[in-house]
């Protein structure tokens, strides 16, 4: 499930990309959110979607998927509750709000 979820995201994310504030790292950090799961520990993945998050110019539906990927490599239920309403209070697509509700049931109870 949680792979499914990861891929559909990734997917928006290239198909809506629109840059965050521009900082040493930007490629880097969205490679490793985006692209690092199975190829990097998990606590890196956290830090660079924390990092994308932060560095946002503003919180859209490219930001709810940072959180919704920072939410599934992160082991912290309650960090992960929060990641998951906060995607789905930015995310656009049915698709992925469908999976951001299944990653709220999952660390939300």
């Amino acid at each position: 499930m949680k792979i499914r979820l990861f891929l559909s995201v990734l997917s928006v994310c290239f198909l809506i990309f629109s840059p965050a504030k521009a900082y040493e790292g930007l490629e880097k950090d969205f490679a490793s959110c985006t692209k690092g799961s199975g190829k990097i520990p998990n606590t890196q993945i956290v830090q660079a979607c924390t990092r994308l998050i932060n560095n946002a110019a503003k919180h859209n539906s490219l930001t709810g998927s940072f959180f919704a990927l920072r939410a599934i490599a992160n082991t912290d239920r309650a960090s992960n509750c929060r990641d998951a309403r906060q995607a789905l209070k930015l995310l656009e697509n049915p698709k992925l709000i469908k999976h951001a509700k299944t990653l709220e049931k999952m660390n939300c109870q």
